[in-house]
């Protein structure tokens, strides 16, 4: 699923990707911003959990949910990888 917005607590990305929800508790995100991607970044070296996690798509919800983890980030070229559980 294609989405344009993620809100992670109190923060707001207007940013493009792919969503793939890999099992009932899992989703990944690929995306290419880096402002996303630092703030990730940040948030796994911290370890913090993320209190409210929605990602959008034409202000159409296609996913939401509460305490979560970032469970894994990477950089593939030009495109991020995020996990969370």
């Amino acid at each position: 699923m294609i989405f344009d917005k993620i809100f992670l607590d109190d923060r707001e990305f207007e940013v493009e990707g792919q969503l793939r929800i890999k099992e009932a508790d899992e989703v990944k995100l690929i995306f290419e911003d880096l402002n996303l991607g630092t703030y990730l970044k940040e948030l796994h070296h911290e370890d913090k959990t993320i209190d409210h996690l929605v990602i959008k798509n034409v202000e159409e919800t296609r996913y939401d949910t509460k305490d979560v983890t970032l469970t894994h980030i990477t950089i593939d070229g030009k495109h991020y990888h995020a996990t969370f559980k």
